[in-house]
């Protein structure tokens, strides 16, 4: 029901910016500057198109919009070593990798052989938890770059 009541209000908004200015210019604002009214009504019904057409781009993303975070309970947690969680849309580039020219791995930079990491239970809905070693998680769209290995200076394979 809420959509529906979204999309009621935006034509609403939609037709009240077409009748409220083409009123207002045709009754109060042109009758002095133009006395034929026939070109009066005119370019008070092209003003008023112009700003339902404005009005009613601004309703479509009204109506279709969704709620992320506030009273919708969407968790994002972020806690593996050089872990990102991004509850919404990403439209940047997101590395939780090196950029060094070094061709030691992370573990043989550490002193060894690490423990991976046991799999995490799974979340809840509407959850976006990103919990390994340089992982990434996205809970919407994604149009940036993503890396989570070594970008070493090497030649590549």
């Amino acid at each position: 029901m809420e959509r529906f009541g979204r999309w009621a209000g935006a034509g609403f908004v939609t037709v009240a910016g077409f009748v409220v200015p083409t009123w207002l210019c045709g009754v109060l604002v042109l009758p002095s500057v133009l006395e034929d009214s026939a070109i009066r009504w005119s370019v008070a019904s092209a003003l008023g198109a112009a700003v339902a057409a404005l009005t009613g781009m601004w309703g479509y993303g009204f109506a279709t919009r969704t709620r992320e975070g506030g009273p919708s309970g969407r968790v994002v947690q972020a806690s593996g070593g050089r872990a990102v969680a991004v509850g919404g849309s990403n439209s940047g580039g997101i590395s939780t990798g090196d950029t060094g020219a070094t061709g030691q791995s992370p573990d043989q930079a550490a002193g060894g052989n690490q423990t991976p990491p046991q799999a995490p239970a799974q979340p809840a809905p509407g959850t976006v938890t990103a919990t390994g070693e340089r992982s990434i998680a996205i809970g919407g769209d994604s149009t940036g770059p993503l890396s989570t290995g070594d970008h070493h200076g090497g030649a590549q394979p």
